[in-house]
Protein backbone atom coordinates (compact mmCIF):
# COMPACT_ATOMS: atom_id res chain seq x y z
CA UNK A 1 0.00 0.00 0.00
CA UNK A 2 1.81 3.04 -1.24
CA UNK A 3 2.62 5.55 1.40
CA UNK A 4 1.65 3.99 4.57
CA UNK A 5 -0.64 4.09 7.10
CA UNK A 6 1.54 6.38 9.18
CA UNK A 7 1.11 9.11 6.95
CA UNK A 8 -3.08 9.17 7.16
CA UNK A 9 -2.47 9.57 10.93
CA UNK A 10 -1.77 13.33 10.05
CA UNK A 11 -5.71 13.57 8.45
CA UNK A 12 -7.96 15.89 10.13
CA UNK A 13 -11.58 14.37 10.46
CA UNK A 14 -13.96 17.26 10.81
CA UNK A 15 -16.78 17.05 12.61
CA UNK A 16 -19.30 16.68 9.85
CA UNK A 17 -18.80 13.38 8.75
CA UNK A 18 -21.04 10.87 10.23
CA UNK A 19 -20.89 8.43 7.68
CA UNK A 20 -17.59 6.69 6.10
CA UNK A 21 -18.46 4.29 3.76
CA UNK A 22 -16.97 5.34 0.93
CA UNK A 23 -16.50 2.84 -1.37
CA UNK A 24 -20.01 1.00 -0.99
CA UNK A 25 -21.89 4.71 -2.21
CA UNK A 26 -18.99 5.42 -5.04
CA UNK A 27 -19.73 1.25 -5.72
CA UNK A 28 -24.10 2.25 -6.08
CA UNK A 29 -23.73 5.06 -7.91
CA UNK A 30 -24.00 5.44 -11.59
CA UNK A 31 -21.24 6.32 -13.72
CA UNK A 32 -21.13 9.82 -14.63
CA UNK A 33 -18.76 11.99 -12.83
CA UNK A 34 -22.04 13.86 -11.16
CA UNK A 35 -23.62 10.85 -9.87
CA UNK A 36 -19.86 9.43 -8.47
CA UNK A 37 -20.09 12.76 -7.08
CA UNK A 38 -22.98 13.74 -5.61
CA UNK A 39 -22.79 9.93 -3.57
CA UNK A 40 -19.40 10.37 -2.26
CA UNK A 41 -20.24 14.05 -1.10
CA UNK A 42 -22.86 12.79 0.29
CA UNK A 43 -20.85 12.39 4.01
CA UNK A 44 -19.46 15.86 3.44
CA UNK A 45 -22.59 17.59 2.64
CA UNK A 46 -25.88 18.63 5.62
CA UNK A 47 -29.01 20.34 5.32
CA UNK A 48 -31.37 21.14 2.48
CA UNK A 49 -29.82 21.33 -0.67
CA UNK A 50 -32.08 23.58 -2.40
CA UNK A 51 -30.15 24.69 -5.42
CA UNK A 52 -26.94 24.38 -4.30
CA UNK A 53 -25.39 22.34 -6.35
CA UNK A 54 -25.94 20.77 -10.07
CA UNK A 55 -29.35 18.83 -11.04
CA UNK A 56 -27.02 15.38 -10.93
CA UNK A 57 -25.11 16.12 -8.27
CA UNK A 58 -28.04 17.17 -6.09
CA UNK A 59 -29.20 13.42 -7.40
CA UNK A 60 -26.16 11.69 -6.41
CA UNK A 61 -26.43 13.23 -2.90
CA UNK A 62 -30.14 12.45 -2.61
CA UNK A 63 -29.58 8.85 -3.23
CA UNK A 64 -26.64 8.60 -0.90
CA UNK A 65 -29.42 10.02 1.99
CA UNK A 66 -31.79 6.85 0.69
CA UNK A 67 -29.91 4.58 0.97
CA UNK A 68 -27.75 5.62 4.11
CA UNK A 69 -32.10 5.29 5.45
CA UNK A 70 -32.29 2.19 3.52
CA UNK A 71 -29.01 0.66 5.63
CA UNK A 72 -30.31 2.33 9.31
CA UNK A 73 -33.65 0.06 8.35
CA UNK A 74 -32.66 -3.23 6.82
CA UNK A 75 -32.85 -6.28 9.45
CA UNK A 76 -29.52 -7.76 8.51
CA UNK A 77 -27.74 -4.52 8.56
CA UNK A 78 -29.58 -3.95 12.11
CA UNK A 79 -28.32 -7.52 12.91
CA UNK A 80 -24.72 -6.99 11.89
CA UNK A 81 -24.61 -3.47 13.93
CA UNK A 82 -25.94 -5.63 17.21
CA UNK A 83 -22.67 -7.48 16.86
CA UNK A 84 -20.97 -4.42 17.83
CA UNK A 85 -23.27 -2.33 19.59
CA UNK A 86 -22.77 -4.33 23.57
CA UNK A 87 -19.21 -2.76 23.39
CA UNK A 88 -19.37 0.05 21.38
CA UNK A 89 -23.04 1.45 21.68
CA UNK A 90 -24.06 4.35 19.27
CA UNK A 91 -20.93 4.26 17.97
CA UNK A 92 -21.70 0.91 16.34
CA UNK A 93 -22.77 2.45 13.36
CA UNK A 94 -19.91 4.06 12.37
CA UNK A 95 -17.92 0.88 12.66
CA UNK A 96 -20.40 -1.05 10.85
CA UNK A 97 -20.29 1.40 7.93
CA UNK A 98 -16.50 0.54 7.71
CA UNK A 99 -17.28 -3.26 8.10
CA UNK A 100 -18.81 -2.76 5.34
CA UNK A 101 -16.43 -1.45 2.79
CA UNK A 102 -13.92 -4.26 4.32
CA UNK A 103 -16.23 -6.85 2.73
CA UNK A 104 -17.29 -5.00 -0.21
CA UNK A 105 -13.34 -4.46 -1.11
CA UNK A 106 -12.01 -8.01 -0.23
CA UNK A 107 -15.35 -9.79 -2.43
CA UNK A 108 -15.33 -6.41 -5.02
CA UNK A 109 -14.90 -9.06 -7.94
CA UNK A 110 -17.62 -11.39 -6.75
CA UNK A 111 -20.12 -8.38 -6.68
CA UNK A 112 -19.23 -5.75 -9.52
CA UNK A 113 -17.50 -7.97 -11.94
CA UNK A 114 -14.24 -6.25 -12.28
CA UNK A 115 -11.55 -5.66 -9.76
CA UNK A 116 -11.17 -2.89 -6.96
CA UNK A 117 -8.34 -1.75 -9.25
CA UNK A 118 -10.11 -1.44 -12.20
CA UNK A 119 -12.54 0.38 -10.53
CA UNK A 120 -11.07 2.56 -8.48
CA UNK A 121 -8.73 3.74 -11.35
CA UNK A 122 -11.90 4.55 -14.05
CA UNK A 123 -13.87 6.17 -10.94
CA UNK A 124 -10.49 8.62 -9.74
CA UNK A 125 -10.26 9.27 -13.67
CA UNK A 126 -14.26 10.40 -13.93
CA UNK A 127 -13.96 12.60 -10.86
CA UNK A 128 -10.73 14.11 -11.59
CA UNK A 129 -11.55 16.78 -13.59
CA UNK A 130 -13.71 17.95 -11.10
CA UNK A 131 -11.24 17.72 -8.01
CA UNK A 132 -11.47 21.57 -7.76
CA UNK A 133 -14.78 22.40 -7.47
CA UNK A 134 -15.55 19.53 -4.90
CA UNK A 135 -18.39 19.82 -2.25
CA UNK A 136 -17.47 21.13 0.97
CA UNK A 137 -14.43 19.17 2.64
CA UNK A 138 -14.69 16.57 -0.05
CA UNK A 139 -12.20 19.14 -2.00
CA UNK A 140 -9.23 18.66 0.60
CA UNK A 141 -10.15 15.17 1.28
CA UNK A 142 -10.30 13.34 -1.81
CA UNK A 143 -6.61 13.99 -2.93
CA UNK A 144 -5.83 11.88 0.12
CA UNK A 145 -8.65 8.81 -0.55
CA UNK A 146 -6.67 8.54 -4.13
CA UNK A 147 -3.18 9.16 -3.76
CA UNK A 148 -3.32 7.68 0.02
CA UNK A 149 -5.44 4.38 -1.36
CA UNK A 150 -8.25 4.24 1.22
CA UNK A 151 -10.32 2.19 -0.42
CA UNK A 152 -7.47 -0.35 -1.16
CA UNK A 153 -6.47 -0.51 2.17
CA UNK A 154 -9.80 -1.64 3.59
CA UNK A 155 -9.30 -5.20 2.01
CA UNK A 156 -6.71 -5.30 5.40
CA UNK A 157 -8.41 -5.76 8.90
CA UNK A 158 -4.86 -3.56 9.27
CA UNK A 159 -6.17 -0.73 7.29
CA UNK A 160 -9.40 -0.94 8.76
CA UNK A 161 -8.17 -0.42 12.08
CA UNK A 162 -6.04 2.56 11.22
CA UNK A 163 -9.53 4.35 9.66
CA UNK A 164 -11.13 3.56 12.62
CA UNK A 165 -8.42 5.22 14.97
CA UNK A 166 -8.28 8.18 12.73
CA UNK A 167 -12.11 8.47 13.20
CA UNK A 168 -11.66 8.67 16.93
CA UNK A 169 -10.50 11.61 16.81
CA UNK A 170 -13.72 13.42 15.50
CA UNK A 171 -15.73 12.65 18.98
CA UNK A 172 -15.18 14.53 21.92
CA UNK A 173 -15.08 11.60 23.99
CA UNK A 174 -11.80 9.92 22.13
CA UNK A 175 -13.72 6.32 21.74
CA UNK A 176 -11.42 3.47 20.82
CA UNK A 177 -12.88 2.88 17.76
CA UNK A 178 -9.99 0.84 16.18
CA UNK A 179 -10.42 -1.74 19.13
CA UNK A 180 -13.54 -2.74 17.29
CA UNK A 181 -11.42 -4.40 15.02
CA UNK A 182 -10.88 -7.39 16.48
CA UNK A 183 -14.46 -8.82 15.16
CA UNK A 184 -12.93 -9.01 12.11
CA UNK A 185 -11.52 -12.07 13.43
CA UNK A 186 -13.58 -12.67 16.54
CA UNK A 187 -17.36 -11.99 14.75
CA UNK A 188 -15.99 -12.13 11.39
CA UNK A 189 -18.70 -14.97 10.16
CA UNK A 190 -21.71 -13.66 11.55
CA UNK A 191 -20.73 -10.25 10.70
CA UNK A 192 -20.08 -11.60 6.51
CA UNK A 193 -23.56 -13.86 7.13
CA UNK A 194 -25.29 -10.31 7.50
CA UNK A 195 -23.25 -8.63 4.97
CA UNK A 196 -24.16 -11.38 2.33
CA UNK A 197 -27.48 -11.00 3.22
CA UNK A 198 -27.78 -7.17 3.09
CA UNK A 199 -25.78 -6.61 0.01
CA UNK A 200 -28.16 -7.58 -2.41
CA UNK A 201 -31.13 -5.54 -0.98
CA UNK A 202 -28.98 -2.72 -1.22
CA UNK A 203 -27.83 -3.12 -4.70
CA UNK A 204 -31.66 -3.46 -6.21
CA UNK A 205 -32.60 -0.60 -4.08
CA UNK A 206 -29.60 1.89 -5.53
CA UNK A 207 -30.73 0.81 -8.96
CA UNK A 208 -34.58 1.55 -8.12
CA UNK A 209 -33.71 5.08 -6.56
CA UNK A 210 -31.07 5.87 -10.12
CA UNK A 211 -33.73 4.62 -12.65
CA UNK A 212 -37.06 6.31 -10.80
CA UNK A 213 -35.90 9.37 -10.61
Amino acid sequence: MREGFAERKKIFICDEIVTVNHLAHLFLAGRSADSLIGNLAGDFVKGALGDRFPPGIRDGIVQHRKIDAFTDAHPAAGAFRRVLTPEHGHYARVIADMFFDHFLACRFDEYAGESLEVFLARTFATIDPHAETLPGMLRVLYPRIRDERWLESYREVAGIRFALENMSRRFSRRPRLDDAARHLADSRKELERRFEEFMPDVIAFAREVRFTR
